[in-house]
């Protein structure tokens, strides 16, 4: 064969063929902004043969370093040294390489390793945080059930949210975010529970917090806390960064153990 026997070889002689190497680093809970704020330095210090990209996705950015030259394990080494220098800078968001583990991945093996357990209560999310994780082999080692209280009734008839904290503080806020993320984890008996609340629009429904609003709380055997959230004004993206944050909160929890 005339391309296989003479003009490849004849390619590889003559011409010099650089290698080009790309390592993807998936980080959660910051801005692409904040981020290049901490990794000035770093970036501007790269060797000239790597270069950085910023990719951001929603509730996530991902960092791509790409270099290319003669040599590929010495490409390998660089990009794996950048990458650890990586860590004293925003490890705390740093959750892998984009060909290894996704963040439920992360939270299912923590969960295993350490013999935890888990349950959510979502609400706006509609179930897609239990729906991530129990996608997982292996999800019954430590997903024991999630409730699905899309509505205010539900929230006080199945999670006992009292009535006179809704009345109080609204059915999207933090108060009512910490009361489902206890009584799930009461109710399936497990160390740690996620729950969710919030307003991912059209409309304002039963809480007049804006469009974007989002409550997450985590419950653990430490106690319980919620954070508040504002997340644009797109439904799909509202519950996708939702679930994303949910997940990287309780990451951050479990790994305090």
């Amino acid at each position: 064969n005339l391309i296989t026997d003479k003009v490849i070889p004849k390619i590889i002689l003559d011409f010099k063929r650089p290698f080009i190497l790309h390592r993807t680093v998936v980080t959660y809970g910051l801005g692409e902004s904040a981020i290049a704020d901490k990794l000035e330095d770093w970036e501007n210090n790269l060797p000239s043969f790597v270069r950085l990209a910023y990719l951001p996705n929603l509730g996530k950015v991902r960092l791509r370093l790409s270099a290319k030259g003669p040599n590929e394990q010495e490409l390998k080494d660089v990009v794996e040294a950048e990458v650890q220098k990586l860590y004293p800078l925003i490890g705390d968001i740093m959750y892998g390489s984009e060909d290894e583990e996704t963040l439920e991945q992360v939270v299912a093996k923590l969960l295993t390793e350490k013999g935890l357990t888990l349950s959510t209560a979502e609400s706006f999310t509609g179930g897609k945080i239990a729906e991530q994780l129990t996608a997982l082999p292996g999800a019954s080692a430590y997903f024991k059930g999630s409730v699905v209280s899309y509505a205010t009734e539900a929230k006080i008839n199945v999670l006992n949210v009292p009535r006179d904290v809704i009345n109080s503080y609204s059915v999207v806020s933090g108060e009512v975010a910490t009361e489902m993320a206890e009584n799930v984890r009461h109710l399936f008996k497990t160390h740690y529970a996620i729950a969710t609340t919030g307003n991912a629009g059209p409309t304002k429904g039963d809480s007049d917090a804006e469009i974007g609003t989002v409550f997450i709380a985590v419950a653990s055997p430490r106690g319980v806390y919620a954070e508040k959230f504002n997340m644009g004004n797109h439904r799909e993206r509202i519950v996708e960064k939702a679930v994303n944050k949910a997940l990287e909160l309780l990451q951050k929890e479990i790994s305090k153990i």
